[in-house]
Parts: structure tokens; sequence; C-alpha cells
């Protein structure tokens, strides 16, 4: 899941947030990134990447991190009987 993330007028771009969320139910869809969004489960907020920097390439900061949040929740859906979570 991504969102805008806030930033200073001084700082030219886009940036963004990246997180990695457990969803109580396989069809949610939070609104926002937080542990208080419906969907999320009790400890769902896994991991979360700040502010972002959006650049053209998928070398970019939002790039890999975003990579490396997909690397990441695949390893995860492998160990989802572990979490007790419904694949």
């Amino acid at each position: 899941m991504s969102s805008a993330a806030a930033m200073p007028s001084s700082c030219r771009g886009k940036y963004r947030r990246v997180a990695l969320i457990l969803l109580a139910e396989p069809t949610a869809r939070p609104a926002m990134i937080s542990t208080r969004a419906r969907g999320v489960a009790q400890y769902g907020l896994i991991r979360t990447w700040e502010a972002l920097s959006v650049g053209k390439t998928e070398r970019s900061a939002f790039g890999r991190a975003l990579a490396e949040a997909t690397a990441e929740a695949d390893k995860l859906a492998t160990l989802a009987p572990w979490f007790g979570v419904r694949a």
C-alpha cells in the first residue's frame, strides 16, 4: 500500500509512503496507512517506509522500497498459516 507523504513546501518533487499491512479480511481496502484503519488486523502494520522520493525509474527510492515491500509480502505469504491468516 502507498500514500502521499507530507513534506514542507521547500521540498520539490513527489514523495510517497509505502507500508506493509496485514489485513483482517482479504477483501478489505484500507483508506489510510494506520493501525486504526478499517480492515487492518489488530497488529497489522508490519513495516513502513517514510517520505520516499518518486523518480522516473525503478531505481528511485520509492521503486526500491516498493520492490522490497513486495518481496517481503511474498515471503510473509508463505508463512501465512503461522500467523493464523486465511490465504
